[in-house]
């Protein structure tokens, strides 16, 4: 059962966050992440134009992509890539959108249930 929390989270551009981090609410990455990022929840995951991950982003949720990502994307929902993103790694969800613009170095990979793709469990 996934458990929601009614807040937003924000890392801020300009931040630098190293290690894999979760979450249960809706989020925006403006700021570095070298790690693997989360979702925990049905909520969406945004990751801004100053965003940058390095590492495998799995959701939920919806995610939102118009920074840049070192890594693969894994939804059980939705990914919509802007026309600012620019991605190395592997899509993998049921839906996928691209916007004009983008640049991806990706294989797309669209499936009913990205299962097999699980999320890590939170830590305690």
């Amino acid at each position: 059962m996934l458990t929601e929390i009614p807040t937003f989270t924000v890392i801020a551009e300009g931040s630098r966050t190293q290690g894999s981090v979760s979450f249960c609410s809706q989020c925006m990455i403006l700021g570095l992440v070298e790690g693997n990022v989360y979702q925990h929840s049905h909520e969406p995951l945004t990751l801004g134009k100053s965003g940058w991950i390095r590492g495998d982003i799995t959701s939920q949720g919806l995610i939102l992509i118009s920074g840049r990502v070192e890594g693969n994307i894994f939804s059980t929902l939705k990914i919509i890539v802007l026309g600012t993103a620019v991605i190395t790694g592997n899509l993998i969800c049921p839906s996928i959108e691209i916007r004009p613009g983008a640049l991806l170095e990706s294989e797309i990979l669209m499936n009913r249930s990205p299962s097999k793709h699980t999320q890590k469990p939170m830590a305690a």
